[in-house]
């Protein structure tokens, strides 16, 4: 996606009073081997977790666009339409929320705690149990093999 295309560099200097859902996650993540903390430049060790916290970066921007093209193209809509594109980001956001709740009980069975689910998942321990303890309860109960 073309830097010029984007339709935020546009705006006026006035932010909109809108909820984006990323307002609770960092911007600059730690990383578990300390790296570009001092705020010099990131030499991470073999086997750091770049993942401790959810956080937003190009990283995941650059996914979800190709991600959102990708989805534009095989259902055949236009990339410039404004339909087409609501319509696959609620796609693609209805599929990843389908994925949490399994993700979270796997987590559990692997000897994760609520608190470190809850930090994965940047909510209250509190949050994740009351979203998530009645799905992880069934499946377990259920004995439903993991899926691979």
């Amino acid at each position: 996606m073309c830097l010029k295309s984007l339709r935020f560099m546009h705006m006026p200097n006035r932010s909109p009073k809108v909820r984006f859902g990323t307002e609770a996650l960092a911007k600059c993540p730690p990383c578990s081997c300390g790296a570009g903390a001092d705020g010099g430049p990131e030499r991470h060790e073999p086997g750091c977790d770049r993942a401790l916290e959810p956080h937003v970066g190009y990283d995941t921007w650059s996914l979800i666009g190709v991600a959102l093209n990708c989805l534009l193209g095989s259902r055949g809509g236009s990339p410039a339409g404004p339909r087409a594109e609501l319509s696959c980001l609620a796609s693609l956001l209805a599929e990843a929320q389908s994925r949490v709740p399994d993700a979270v009980t796997d987590a559990l069975e692997q000897g994760y705690s609520w608190p470190e689910v809850a930090s994965r998942l940047a909510v209250a321990p509190s949050t994740a149990r009351r979203r998530y303890s009645d799905y992880a309860y069934w499946r377990a109960l259920l004995g439903f093999p993991e899926e691979g």
